[in-house]
């Protein structure tokens, strides 16, 4: 394979996608339900309430497909909508128990995927690791907080 680190942090992303899918599939779910269970966990730890706006702005999706995707995972009882108590035309998205118990379970997963990763690299070099991913992010993202 060529020395190229690109393509390189490509099949790293590929391949933390294909674990993520693995385990999310046996939870029945999709990798996409997934991500906002992620997404809803972030927020309910920062103490932050969560419409669909949020998860549409955050993922940069569409309203009907986050519409679908809340619809499945409030029939499968991952979610659940309550009104606003500020506004009743705002509905504000929760985990349910049965999502919190998949992802407790998921963080133990990520744990071990972590520790497969960095096998054989010591907490110095992931250090520095994650330094160089976070100047990388920075870089590409500039592209995008520029207006044009």
């Amino acid at each position: 394979m060529p020395d190229d680190i690109i393509f390189y942090i490509r099949l790293v992303y590929f391949a933390l996608e294909r674990e993520k899918n693995l385990y999310f599939e046996k939870q029945n779910l999709t990798a996409s339900q997934g991500d906002i269970l992620l997404f809803l966990a972030g927020a309910k730890k920062r103490n932050k309430d969560v419409n669909q706006k949020d998860i549409e702005m955050h993922f940069r999706l569409t309203n009907p497909t986050v519409t679908g995707l809340l619809n499945r995972l409030e029939e499968k009882q991952f979610v659940k909508r309550v009104k606003s108590e500020t506004d009743a035309r705002n509905k504000l998205i929760f985990l349910t128990e049965q999502s919190e118990l998949v992802l407790k379970q998921f963080k133990n997963h990520r744990q071990a995927i972590k520790e497969k990763i960095f096998k054989g690299i010591n907490k110095e070099e992931q250090d520095l690791m994650l330094v160089y991913l976070k100047k990388c992010f920075t870089n590409l993202s500039e592209d995008f907080s520029t207006p044009k």
